[in-house]
């Protein structure tokens, strides 16, 4: 199903005020990060070299390429698309979204996501998580990161784009202004450490998450798995929406 579809569909629902943002890493990190975190070694009986080295791949392999332009839903399965087509799209996303945020500029997308929203600094507030040891993160050579690109060309496309567009936003923001309120992130993000008691552990040895001391509904989404956080907070929307949007979501507490 296309994007073209899928965003026709969504605006018939959405208010005409509805923001949309979306996401994008640089590739080759994004690939390697999600070999490990979904343990592609053990699907594809294979380590990360050994798989880089294939001479060629079948279906299994070519669905985990691209994955950028697939949750945008523009991936072409032509090895060889032109560029221009992909830029093409790129421009077309560029429209639809409000805000692409970029994940190697983090705080900066924050305060951007901040002020579309007309939100405060504690909305966006946030601990890092689900982050591996050193010692599970792969030392790939330029050759590989090269193999990787290719192999991903059409996110590197996307993610080039995207990584400009951003740097632009952000020039026009004010680079002194943006530097000032990335500060006041980090310090809030070191205030919510301390407000919640918030200990990093390694439960599994090799990714980091959080235990907390404080009970306040913020401290609990810090501990928990983000698959539960979006379980809880699907409950919660269906219980205001059936409650004809009369229900106090204050009032909801995680568990």
């Amino acid at each position: 199903m296309s994007a073209y579809f899928i965003t026709g569909l969504i605006l018939q629902v959405m208010k005409e005020s509805a923001k949309y943002v979306a996401t994008v890493r640089e590739p080759v990190s994004r690939f390697v990060s999600m070999w490990y975190f979904a343990n592609y070694q053990k699907r594809f009986h294979k380590t990360l070299t050994a798989f880089l080295n294939l001479p060629q791949y079948v279906p299994q392999h070519k669905k985990k390429f691209n994955m950028i332009a697939d949750y945008f839903g523009v991936k072409d399965p032509r090895k060889d698309v032109p560029e221009g087509e992909v830029l093409s799209k790129a421009r077309w996303l560029n429209e639809t979204f409000d805000l692409v945020m970029v994940a190697e500029r983090f705080d900066e997308s924050l305060v951007l996501l901040k002020h579309l929203m007309c939100w405060n600094t504690e909305d966006v507030v946030y601990l890092k998580a689900k982050i591996r040891k050193p010692t599970y993160r792969a030392k790939l050579s330029e050759a590989q990161k090269e193999r990787l690109r290719q192999l991903n060309r059409q996110d590197v496309i996307l993610y080039k784009f995207f990584r400009a567009i951003f740097e632009e936003r952000v020039k026009a923001f004010g680079e002194e202004r943006m530097q000032r309120e990335v500060e006041e992130l980090r310090h809030a993000n070191a205030q919510l450490t301390k407000d919640c008691g918030a200990k990093p552990s390694w439960p599994t040895g090799r990714v980091k998450t959080w235990t907390v001391k404080n009970d306040s509904n913020l401290c609990k989404m810090l501990s928990m798995e983000g698959y539960n956080v979006q379980n809880q907070l699907k409950k919660r929307q269906r219980l205001w929406v059936a409650s004809n949007l009369t229900y106090d979501l204050l009032t909801w507490s995680f568990t």
